[in-house]
């Protein structure tokens, strides 16, 4: 038993009566799950011959089934519309799906695949994975089957559990930490609902607390201070960070290349791997002039490098410099990305200018990310209304 593909389209093959059978699923993503669920009712039905089955209408064009030609050492035969394994799967002229059947494992595995056709990196990918297998199979349960999960019995349970203690900080989770987990599982199920595996979402009923927002207390003179006992890769890779408010690491930061610079139009493309769009960011001609001058000297191509390779992680010689500069409270290089938008926000800037900046989906994004810093600035917005009462 299994999926395969032969000419782009997606297939099944299993075993019934000595016998190869075969049959396909046409093409697409939505082709390649009807085949896994199909693959998925064999295999329980081999095994237990009393599951039951729901019938779901193939749509994909070019999924209707077809003949088979036998291939040398294989033994396969030719098959028909119909295809009986014993009683357990009635008719395979539809896609065969288990009624409630679908674990949360297996739809997790599933999402897991549609994250990578769907051009998420591999890094988010594998992240998610462990953090499955890790902690969300052990809470939830890796074989409760979707169709049985509600709100109150299994989603409260695991997000009182998130709100514990990390074994690995030691602290208690970040609201901030047990949204985004939560967000994931919102994620696996409402995928489980387009593709018609399920039939409703265990997360209903949920409502996303309000995340407590970061007080960066560390200023641009700070920031300064550290620049200067930075390495200079370091150094330059903050002073990057912070003039075009890119999001530390591989995802963008480090993924830049001079290529992405226009410097006739003085502006920087970068591309977002969270939200799979581009954004373009003009810089002062200060910072152009710098990207003229590290031009020179790269060796790799990418806007930060060091010793002519491309960087991955300057996380240790980052804290390293703190340490050094004297910083006694928690900074981090994503806090660079929060000066990026408060210093502008302070001095004038349209809020929906740096949403865009900063490459969010939404303005709204933008204004519950720094709402806390945007009632500072109403207090001031007001103030400078004029009185009408004559002095």
């Amino acid at each position: 038993m299994g999926v395969y593909q032969r000419d782009g389209r997606f297939m099944v093959y299993w075993h019934e009566e000595g016998k190869r059978r075969d049959k396909s699923f046409g093409r697409g993503e939505v082709a390649r799950l009807q085949a896994e669920a199909f693959d998925l009712a064999i295999q329980q039905a081999k095994a237990n011959l009393n599951v039951p089955v729901q019938e779901v209408q193939v749509t994909e064009p070019g999924a209707e089934p077809v003949a088979h030609q036998e291939e040398p050492g294989v033994g396969a035969e030719e098959v028909q519309a119909e295809m009986p394994l014993a009683t357990s799967v009635a008719t395979v002229a539809s896609v065969a799906v288990p009624a409630k059947r679908v674990t949360f494992g297996q739809l997790s595995m599933m999402y897991l695949d549609h994250l990578r056709v769907s051009g998420r990196t591999p890094k988010h990918i594998a992240n998610l994975e462990n953090l499955l297998k890790s902690m969300f199979f052990d809470i939830l349960g890796r074989d409760t089957l979707v169709e049985g999960m509600t709100y109150l019995k299994d989603i409260v349970p695991f997000i009182k559990e998130m709100q514990g203690v990390s074994p690995q900080t030691k602290k208690p989770r970040s609201q901030s930490c047990v949204n985004r987990y939560c967000d994931y599982l919102d994620a696996i199920f409402n995928f489980g609902i387009e593709m018609e595996l399920i039939s409703r979402n265990p997360m209903k009923g949920r409502k996303k607390a309000k995340e407590k927002p970061r007080d960066v207390q560390v200023g641009v003179d700070d920031l300064r201070r550290i620049m200067e006992c930075a390495e200079p890769h370091v150094r330059w890779a903050m002073e990057v960070c912070f003039n075009l408010g890119t999001r530390p690491g591989p995802s963008e930061l480090f993924a830049l290349r001079y290529e992405n610079v226009d410097f006739s139009a003085g502006t920087v493309r970068i591309f977002a791997t969270k939200t799979q769009t581009y954004r373009t960011v003009p810089v002062t001609s200060a910072f152009l002039d710098r990207l003229k001058e590290m031009r020179g000297h790269s060796r790799s191509g990418y806007i930060v490098e060091y010793d002519g390779k491309p960087v991955t992680t300057i996380r240790k010689s980052f804290n390293k410099a703190c340490v050094k500069a004297g910083i006694t409270v928690d900074f981090r290089m994503y806090d660079l990305r929060h000066l990026f938008a408060t210093t502008m926000l302070a001095n004038g800037a349209d809020l929906a200018a740096v949403s865009k900046l900063m490459g969010h989906s939404t303005v709204k994004m933008t204004a519950d990310v720094y709402y806390h810093y945007l009632e500072g600035e109403k207090e001031r917005a007001v103030s400078k209304l004029p009185s009408l009462i004559a002095v």
